[in-house]
């Protein structure tokens, strides 16, 4: 018998293949197809080892549709009865409550069917027992903070990508708040440490904690919150950012005069202004302007920045503005709103950014380093130098590299509309005379110099 069903031979090893069904698929959002290498070129291992795993998404089909069928049926219960409640009354003189009470309609069998009498009798829409999930507190969380502004369109994203990630490793489509144990949270966080950095399992978990508050907030669960007090050394294994040496970011330099001029000149803009990637590439034509003759760009603006301090307005850098202004009045001409179109390309989780990114990260491991310390953010680090050798205020510098300043001070963090343009020029001038100093360039000099022109 050639029996060879979701089973695929690759370069001498058995590949197990097949779609995703359909009760299955939102623990596979992001794919269509199941694949999992069987580490056999023997085609009766192979069998075997595909019959253990259709086996197992047989049990996880079963064990998903038992675990989600008693919330669905008491949510609908509970509407059914709600609708009835309305009105008070099913007949003349009869109470609603008299004629639906589970032993008057065969129900009392029926646990889903009981708990739900008893949540709308008592004037509640919701029961501790088949509680609110996971998944539902999480989608009220996201349309408060959408309707409050209260976080990134990013950080939103992150909320969901933590969730779903969490319901993965225990093997849940959803599960109810109250059901969500210490001992799960530990064992996630034991299973991330293999492959993740502490501070990357720190953040799904300070959002999974704020998922529950916000459920304990509106009473829909009680006790003590599971993702609470959990230890996690967010600094072993932490690679800190490095800046590049001069000699590396001349070879970066030089290694962009072969991409194209929205390349180029973007890489420039993060080098001299500090800003990330994602920030620069993101800028719209209509967000760059002049402001008291200073030509100004808006940065991570609704929203779109990986932190609320990221939306600001600063200078386009004195030797970037002739090409700017050129790409803006290329790229309207070829109808796009975005100043780097050339460079735009969005991905699944919406980032404007991953052309651009797979780019410099290609360029940046065969011409620098193949350091993670060292990359895009090494001109944050660089710049950040800068301005802090070029004695400019911590406030200013913050505001110009988009970093939180509510903990300087007050008044300005609350307060303040930002600086006006021609300081905010006068400061990132300054540093930017450090980082050609760095360079051996003229820093007093409103043009690239020729040894250089061609990098922008």
């Amino acid at each position: 018998m050639n029996d060879r069903k979701h089973l695929k031979l690759r370069h001498n090893t058995w590949y197990f293949q097949k779609r995703v069904p359909k009760a299955l698929k939102p623990l596979y959002p992001d794919t269509d197809i199941i694949e999992k290498s069987l580490e056999t070129g023997d085609i009766r291992e192979a069998r075997q080892r595909r019959d253990i795993i259709l086996g197992q998404l047989r049990q996880r089909e079963h064990l998903l549709r038992r675990e989600n069928e008693p919330r669905r049926k008491f949510l609908q219960y509970v509407d059914e009865l709600r609708q009835v409640a309305r009105d008070r009354y099913v007949g003349p003189d009869v109470e609603w409550n008299e004629v639906l009470h589970p032993e008057n309609v065969n129900k009392v069998d029926d646990p889903e069917y009981i708990e739900a009498y008893k949540t709308v009798t008592q004037g509640k829409t919701d029961s501790e027992k088949y509680g609110v999930t996971l998944k539902e507190t999480l989608a009220h969380l996201i349309n408060t903070s959408e309707r409050e502004q209260l976080h990134t369109v990013d950080t939103r994203n992150r909320f969901k990508k933590t969730v779903k990630l969490f319901l993965f490793f225990l093997n849940h489509e959803d599960m109810r708040l109250s059901e969500i144990s210490r001992n799960d949270v530990f064992r996630y966080i034991e299973h991330c440490r293999e492959k993740q950095s502490g501070a990357t399992v720190h953040g799904h978990i300070s959002r999974l904690k704020m998922i529950w508050k916000y459920g304990y907030e509106r009473a829909w669960v009680k006790g003590d919150n599971p993702f609470e007090s959990h230890r996690i050394n967010t600094t072993k294994g932490r690679e800190k950012k490095e800046p590049l040496t001069p000699d590396e970011l001349k070879r970066l330099l030089e290694a962009m005069r072969d991409q194209g001029e929205s390349m180029q000149l973007l890489t420039m803009m993060c080098l001299y202004t500090g800003s990330r990637i994602g920030d620069i590439a993101s800028i719209r034509n209509e967000r760059v302007f002049y402001e008291d003759d200073v030509l100004m760009m808006d940065l991570a603006v609704s929203g779109s920045g990986k932190t609320e301090a990221a939306t600001r307005r600063i200078p386009v850098p004195r030797k970037c503005v002739d090409r700017v202004l050129r790409m803006k009045e290329e790229s309207e001409a070829a109808g796009s709103t975005f100043l780097f179109h050339e460079l735009v390309s969005i991905n699944s989780r919406g980032r404007l950014a991953y052309k651009a990114t797979k780019i410099f990260s290609a360029i940046k491991r065969r011409y620098v380093s193949d350091k993670r310390s060292k990359g895009s953010h090494s001109f944050r680090v660089m710049m950040a130098t800068a301005l802090q050798r070029a004695n400019v205020s911590e406030l200013e510098a913050a505001y110009l590299l988009g970093h939180s300043r509510k903990g300087l001070t007050m008044s300005y963090g609350y307060y303040s509309r930002g600086y006006d343009a021609k300081r905010l020029q006068e400061a990132q001038d300054r540093a930017i005379a450090v980082i050609d100093e760095m360079l051996g360039k003229e820093s007093d000099s409103a043009t690239i110099p020729a040894q250089h022109a061609e990098a922008v």
